[in-house]
């Protein structure tokens, strides 16, 4: 017990208090600076710092070999058009944008559907172009939204391949009937079970 009191009553040393400033400083840095996994943020029309290396349609402007191709990863069985992939020129990353026609208005996170696209589109440029992208962007009319490619994120996208492919082999899956999904779908409020059962939620 006189050993505690002891060490209590001892004066920090000053290495001991620069250590500690430290590792506060670090600390405050980490949760001031860290960027959240989805951000929402106001609509960009020209990115600046960045150059168009692909497109799901030609531009009409040159230089376009590759364009609207579609790309192919052998890994995952996954194949897809983004809508555009940048290139940062400074630092070469790659980043993919998914353009959405619809509006967002007040949410403040992006359809789970589009999400789940354009987190799809991080695994195929990956191994399309031997580089992991850091991030993505999904625009919406009035809005759009910063995505970063997480481990969470990755995994989430994977195990809904796997079960999409699963429920495609024994027809038997949890159906995601939502505004966006079937509001100009044909079989919204005709042949799907499904639909009228989700406005009966939203009432």
């Amino acid at each position: 017990m006189d050993c505690i009191e002891k060490m209590k009553a001892a004066p920090l040393s000053l290495d001991g208090l620069l250590l500690c400033l430290c590792c506060l400083l670090l600390l405050f840095c980490i949760l001031r600076f860290r960027r959240p996994s989805i951000k929402k943020m106001p609509v960009r029309y020209r990115m600046w710092g960045y150059t168009l290396i692909y497109a799901d349609q030609k531009q009409g402007k040159g230089n376009e070999e590759g364009f609207g191709k579609m790309m192919y990863a052998e890994r995952y069985d996954l194949q897809g058009k983004p809508d555009y992939v940048f290139r940062k020129r400074i630092g070469r990353a790659i980043v993919p944008m998914e353009l959405k026609s619809g509006r967002i208005g007040e949410r403040p996170l992006p359809y789970h559907g589009d999400f789940l696209q354009l987190c799809a589109y991080f695994l195929l440029l990956e191994e399309v172009y031997g580089v992991r992208p850091k991030y993505g962007w999904l625009r919406y009319q009035d809005g759009m939204f910063f995505v970063r490619n997480t481990r969470k994120v990755r995994k989430e996208v994977i195990s809904t391949m796997e079960a999409m492919r699963q429920m495609l082999e024994d027809g038997e899956g949890i159906p995601n009937a939502d505004y966006a999904t079937c509001r100009r779908c044909i079989c919204n409020g005709t042949v799907c079970p499904y639909a009228p059962h989700y406005h009966e939620v939203e009432e």
